[in-house]
């Protein structure tokens, strides 16, 4: 099996265009567990959508800036001009990995809320004089 771009782009968003991919991956992140815990399914269908176009973009300029800082080291392999399969990939295909963990992320959160707010015990308001 010669054509391993898969793992090949893999390995050039997590080592050289980690300035993008991780950062994208911190801020979608934190904007699915924020929006979890909203009560209307709008916000949080909304907020889910945002973080994998964030992360979609994340992906994008990783594996772009990742394949122009593998060529540019000085002696660069012949594997880092192969750069027609990968970023291809991201850029048609890029949102559904993103869709997948970001989703699943959302769903454990939001089914954690909705069970620890089951559990919640009820507080009944009395007044001052014990009524």
């Amino acid at each position: 099996m010669k054509d391993h771009f898969l793992l090949e782009t893999v390995w050039i968003l997590f080592s050289y265009g980690a300035g993008y991919t991780l950062p994208s991956l911190l801020i979608a992140l934190l904007l699915v567990a924020w929006g979890s815990g909203r009560k209307r399914g709008g916000v949080r269908m909304a907020l889910l959508g945002t973080s994998v176009l964030i992360l979609w973009i994340g992906l994008i300029l990783g594996v772009e800036t990742g394949y122009s800082a593998w060529q540019s080291i000085p002696e660069p392999p012949q594997e880092a001009y192969s750069d027609t399969g990968g970023p291809f990939v991201v850029l048609f295909m890029g949102w559904c990995p993103a869709l997948v963990l970001l989703g699943g992320v959302h769903f454990l959160l939001h089914r954690h809320r909705l069970k620890w707010a089951s559990h919640a015990p009820e507080q009944t308001s009395r007044s001052s004089n014990g009524e």
